[in-house]
């Protein structure tokens, strides 16, 4: 006779189950995905325990102890920048005053900022302050890929390191999963630093979040490049994706070198040898950087876009290839509408997730009633990040409007105050709305259907 019978397994997975789903109790960090966790643990542990081992955890801890305020050696260069920028903080603010406290850095005026809206056109630019740059190239992508324009990254970086240029590349090892050890080989033996963001090691093995959705590249404390673009000829070769990207010059850029710092500590537990005196403000845009993730003490990514969406007073236009936000994103989008912003939404028309793109259709409806409107974009796959907000502020980043970018991923954004850096990306929006159509689901019961269940996942999308 068998030690275990069919039912003792049963029994061992609800077991199993339970505690899982009270550990997803003591440390969910919305009622929403508590109890979704919850529930699916408790009712359906063989399909939600595997799901809950991968996605479930919403803290990760190993960084905590990593921040600045905690290490001594982040906490002396957050000393340093905050010194080194204080000649060049913006002035008090209302939009970011909170912000502020939220993610502990100042705004600082005199960055020039440029917008760049192709592929080609980006990494033009990118590869052109690699050459350029004499003393440390910092390169951070969620996408790291092993084509084409992977190889021209690799190869620009591997010349400068040969060079004698200090050069350090971090990639997320399931974002960038397609790259080969022979990929990787060519840029240590030329002398580049490579490191995973989150190693798949004893500590997290069995962890697939808190991956790093950031896209950053810095060049000699100068440059700083933010936005949606990856590593991948797709978006070079084609049409047919539309994102966004900004290079940013002037004082910011120590900021963005301070989030690169803590993530590669993150990494590899050391510093990277960089240098930390602001470059000239030179320019008339007031920047402030935008690393929000699971790490905060609260949750910046959502308190940050449900505040810039309050403070919208003619209008509020918001683009986002995943959009399945939070209930205090909604709350915030309904009040806009209801006061009379003009607040509009452009979605792709045909995502790459179809369950995803059945949830973006559960917000629709709700959000329409209170004078929101929304597009869906028809010149490919859209895969920005913006954010525009009245005549003066605009945000581009990497973030999304859904729950991974809102509480698990760690992002990046760049936060921009400039009259006329807002009309150039009014302008790019108008465009894209000018390739857009509004926004019409299926009335056939079976596509209500499904959007009506993919609804019920947003909180662990």
């Amino acid at each position: 006779m068998a030690i275990f019978e069919w039912w003792h397994w049963t029994v061992v997975v609800y077991i199993l189950g339970a505690i899982a789903a009270v550990d997803a109790l003591l440390k969910g960090r919305t009622a929403q995905g508590t109890l979704a966790w919850v529930m699916g643990l408790l009712l359906m542990p063989v399909i939600s325990l595997p799901l809950y081992t991968l996605f479930g955890s919403r803290r990760l801890h190993g960084y905590l102890k990593a921040r600045r305020h905690g290490d001594h050696s982040l906490s002396f260069i957050g000393e340093q920048v905050q010194n080194a920028l204080s000649g060049s903080i913006a002035g008090r603010d209302p939009l970011t005053n909170p912000l502020v406290s939220l993610l502990r850095i100042p705004p600082t005026r005199g960055n020039q900022c440029r917008l760049l809206t192709t592929g080609t056109q980006t990494f033009e630019r990118i590869f052109s302050r690699i050459k350029e740059a004499q003393q440390y190239i910092c390169v951070q992508y969620y996408i790291l890929s092993d084509d084409h324009l992977g190889q021209e990254l690799t190869d620009h970086l591997c010349e400068k390191a040969s060079s004698g240029v200090a050069v350090y590349l971090l990639y997320d090892e399931i974002g960038s999963h397609g790259i080969s050890s022979q990929f990787l080989k060519k840029l240590t033996r030329a002398g580049v630093r490579v490191s995973r963001f989150n190693p798949l090691q004893l500590r997290n093995r069995f962890q697939l979040n808190f991956r790093n959705h950031r896209k950053l590249v810095i060049c000699d404390g100068q440059y700083a490049f933010v936005g949606g673009y990856n590593v991948d000829e797709v978006y070079v070769t084609t049409d047919d994706i539309r994102d966004t990207h900004v290079e940013i010059s002037g004082p910011s850029v120590l900021a963005f070198q301070l989030a690169f710092t803590e993530d590669w500590y993150w990494a590899t537990q050391s510093v990277p040898a960089i240098q930390w005196q602001p470059p000239k403000a030179e320019g008339t845009s007031n920047v402030m950087t935008i690393p929000t993730g699971p790490a905060d003490d609260a949750e910046s990514a959502s308190l940050f876009f449900t505040h810039l969406i309050h403070k919208a007073r003619q209008r509020c236009w918001l683009v986002s290839p995943y959009f399945v936000p939070d209930q205090s994103l909604v709350a915030a989008m309904q009040l806009a509408g209801l006061r009379g912003v003009d607040i509009r939404i452009l979605i792709p028309e045909n995502g790459d997730s179809h369950l995803v793109q059945h949830a973006m259709g559960a917000f629709v409806e709700p959000l329409t009633r209170c004078n929101v409107q929304f597009f869906s974009y028809q010149k490919g796959f859209l895969h920005q990040k913006v954010i525009l907000v009245d005549d003066e502020w605009a945000y581009i980043g990497s973030s999304n409007l859904d729950n991974r970018s809102l509480r698990i991923n760690f992002e990046l954004g760049a936060l921009i105050q400039d009259k006329q850096f807002a009309a150039e990306t009014a302008a790019m929006l108008q465009e894209d709305f000018d390739n857009a159509v509004p926004t019409r689901l299926s009335t056939h019961w079976w596509q209500v259907f499904l959007t009506r269940v993919s609804r019920l996942l947003a909180p662990v999308l």
